[in-house]
């Protein structure tokens, strides 16, 4: 890719083990776009306003609700959604789809969902897609966590992931979400997350696809 690529991330700790890299690359720009959605959309955005990208590429650690992306693995969003965007009623979830506030059809949503249309881009990573869920709050609940899984069909969680597809989609810029697993949702015990490895395993792998798309014609 001749143009540039933005890298993004929520903070300088996912992408600390780059910084050495980074500083020899000509044709990549780094944003640290803060935690949670609406931090992101907002820098996100305005760096989208000041100059156009190839390749948008966001990387960060998640939580993951499933057994077969463990702590450690590196996965690629290929749809995402706001799982806070709604209402809780009586212990009971629903979106702003289910109350029907809004279509779950009208851009950027597709089906609820924001879909990445860049399948080729997705593909070339080698990585396993996932369905993603994003909220501004880390999920403890085991109810959430059942409602985020089963009716959401959520595989990993972040707080940034959505805001990135969300305003991506919309400036009609390519973009892709690279995720490496550092816990089980819900597991509040540190000793049992492996931070250290998801963020050398993101490294690799950020590493690895910023050299490939550098590189495309």
């Amino acid at each position: 890719m001749q143009e540039k690529i933005l890298l993004v991330a929520a903070t300088e700790l996912e992408i600390k083990p780059l910084n050495s890299f980074l500083k020899e690359q000509r044709n990549i720009d780094v944003l640290i776009a803060g935690i949670g959605s609406a931090s992101t959309a907002y820098w996100l955005t305005r760096q989208l306003a000041r100059e156009r990208y190839a390749l948008v590429l966001q990387a960060g650690i998640s939580g993951s609700f499933v057994n077969s992306h463990a702590p450690g693995t590196v996965v690629v969003v290929q749809n995402e959604c706001f799982g806070d965007l709604g209402v809780v009623e009586a212990g009971c979830r629903k979106s702003v789809f289910d109350l029907q506030l809004a279509s779950e059809d009208a851009p950027p949503f597709t089906g609820g969902r924001l879909q990445n249309p860049h399948r080729r881009l997705m593909e070339l990573t080698g990585l396993a897609p996932v369905s993603g869920v994003t909220i501004n709050e880390i999920t403890t609940a085991a109810d959430t966590v059942r409602y985020f899984k089963d009716q959401l069909g959520a595989e990993i969680e972040s707080m940034e992931g959505a805001a990135l597809h969300y305003v991506a989609i919309m400036e009609q810029v390519p973009f892709l979400q690279v995720r490496a697993v550092s816990n089980y949702v819900g597991e509040r015990d540190k000793a049992k997350w492996a931070l250290k490895a998801s963020v050398s395993n993101l490294a690799e792998h950020t590493e690895r696809l910023l050299k490939l798309f550098t590189t495309l014609p």
